[in-house]
């Protein structure tokens, strides 16, 4: 089912004919972001990493677009077995993210699915490839080529591994840059 839906949404955005079918746009986002680990057995915790997503947009229809791109989550760990471990320690996500945008020119809402590896330093094995959930929303400020794309987002990663199945919850406040690489005004 899944692999199905992300095989439409390839060609949708290949195939999508209209007066917006022509717009792309690159965009590179970045923030703080928290989060908890499962495997840890923290809570939410408030230790703040860089993260950071690249991405390229593709305008289906005037309020909605396919999206497609890499998305790196870093959170620290402070808490439950955080503490025992090396106080340095930094969960990691890298995965590749397709989804879908509503909303052009104003407020919009993103969702997407990732497919990838989120590694929780020396918390366990190394991880395993799997699958999660992207979900987020901003606005677009100006128009034009450059464009400024404040947002907040949210990420459930697999943070599984060949002895444990955890996964990794993060939220991030972002700021973004979209440039306009084809059609659009």
């Amino acid at each position: 089912m899944k692999r199905r839906l992300i095989q439409t949404l390839i060609l949708a955005a290949a195939f999508a004919h209209g007066p917006a079918s022509g717009q792309m746009q690159a965009e590179v986002r970045g923030g703080l972001t928290i989060g908890s680990h499962s495997g840890s057995f923290a809570a939410l915790d408030i230790a703040p990493s860089i993260s950071f997503d690249a991405v390229v947009r593709r305008q289906i229809h005037a309020r909605f677009a396919v999206f497609g791109g890499y998305a790196r989550t870093a959170f620290g760990c402070e808490e439950g077995f955080c503490k025992d471990q090396d106080p340095g320690i930094t969960i990691v996500g890298n995965h590749g993210v397709l989804g879908v945008e509503w909303g052009s020119g104003g407020p919009w809402l993103r969702t997407g699915v990732l497919v990838g590896t989120t590694g929780a330093g020396s918390l366990g094995d190394p991880p395993t490839i799997g699958i999660g959930v992207h979900a987020a929303g901003g606005l677009t400020v100006g128009s034009g080529g450059f464009r400024f794309l404040p947002g907040l987002s949210w990420r459930r990663m697999p943070a599984t591994s060949e002895s444990d199945d955890d996964y990794a919850v993060a939220m991030s406040l972002d700021i973004g840059f979209a440039y306009q690489l084809m059609g659009g005004n």
